[in-house]
């Protein structure tokens, strides 16, 4: 490299990095910055990105790329770590969740008289809830005949036999309380369709505002001053663990199907059917960033790591690299040494002198 093309270089990396030190990185990211909030004034979303665009980013980082093992070996260590915190010892539900959220939270479901009844009606007409009455009603039906009606009342020595124990009922009485739990069993069979109804009706007028209201009292008394290693050492580590495993394979299971892509697909065109043709900056300012704000949180967030790369020359190098390309080039030289730089012409040959006749 020529002598005035290296001073030139190195004049160029020392401007360079006169910008970073001394924390002039943060007039350079100031600058840059109200540049970029000026620009944005006049460029729509739609002239940089598409729909289309962003769709296939969503699919193909969040769908189709696979989740690397670190990651979940990472949030089951951490995991764990919020699980065993001394903070749990010290920290009670209401420090971390107000009052006036809970008592929000019971107003709207206090408001939601219609998807609560549904959801007393799905749950007594569920074939969980139709099992589980019919066994309780069986069981109680079938008690109150054998101990507490006529049959223990009036039959000589069955109140005695009773309390001697099932096993000696079963064996002197056994086809008797076959034929009981026959009719127990029919009984219930042909009824139990009425007796839901009366149920779903029971819980419905039960849950009214002010039993909901009272409840809610009573629970968040209960467990407002509870503190959190409380709750929490009813879960180990390796309850921790299979809950992060089942979480993982419903999100593998679930990002793949077709619910999940319509979804995404519907949001992302409905932003762009909002947003496309809207400057960026009006965008940008519908989500609460500010000018300021992206100056603040990048000279706070990479000051450390200019910092670093300024002490360990790792910028200087950068900067040279990128640089020198342009000053070891030919059109540099063309620059400084044009006739260096361009090919020389040849020189027409001279005619030889003619000698001077004497």
């Amino acid at each position: 490299m020529n002598d005035q093309l290296h001073q030139l270089l190195e004049a160029h990396v020392a401007h360079e990095l006169s910008r970073f030190k001394d924390s002039g990185y943060k007039q350079t990211i100031e600058e840059e910055v109200t540049a970029f909030f000026e620009w944005i004034k006049t460029i729509r979303l739609k002239d940089i990105v598409t729909a289309k665009q962003i769709i296939g980013l969503i699919r193909r980082n969040v769908v189709d790329l696979p989740i690397a093992g670190g990651v979940t070996e990472l949030t089951g260590e951490m995991s764990q770590k919020v699980l065993a915190s001394s903070h749990n010892k010290k920290t009670a539900l209401e420090d971390i969740f107000a009052r006036k959220q809970y008592d929000d939270i019971v107003d709207k479901i206090v408001g939601l008289e219609s998807a609560r009844n549904d959801l007393i009606k799905r749950i007594v007409h569920s074939s969980a809830y139709s099992r589980e009455i019919s066994e309780l009603l069986f069981i109680g039906i079938k008690e109150y005949v054998l101990e507490e009606n006529f049959i223990a009342k009036n039959v000589p020595g069955i109140a005695s036999l009773i309390r001697a124990g099932k096993f000696a009922v079963n064996k002197t009485m056994h086809s008797l309380e076959v034929a009981i739990e026959e009719r127990v069993k029919g009984y219930i069979e042909s009824n139990i369709e009425s007796t839901i109804r009366r149920s779903e009706k029971s819980l419905i007028n039960y849950f009214t505002e002010t039993r909901i209201v009272d409840a809610g009292e009573g629970v968040w008394e209960s467990i407002a001053e509870t503190k959190l290693s409380e709750y929490f050492s009813t879960i180990d580590a390796n309850d921790m663990e299979d809950f992060i495993i089942i979480g993982y394979e419903f999100w593998l299971h679930f990002r793949k199907t077709k619910y999940f892509k319509g979804i995404y697909t519907e949001l992302v065109k409905y932003f762009f059917k909002k947003y496309g043709n809207k400057e960026l900056d009006l965008l940008i300012e519908d989500v609460g960033v500010t000018r300021e704000m992206v100056i603040g949180e990048l000279c706070e967030i990479i000051a450390p790591g200019i910092e670093k790369a300024l002490s360990t020359g790792y910028l200087e190098e950068r900067i040279r690299a990128r640089l020198e390309s342009f000053y070891l080039s030919p059109q540099a030289a063309a620059l400084i040494l044009p006739e260096k730089a361009s090919p020389q012409k040849p020189k027409a040959a001279r005619a030889p002198k003619k000698s001077k006749k004497n």
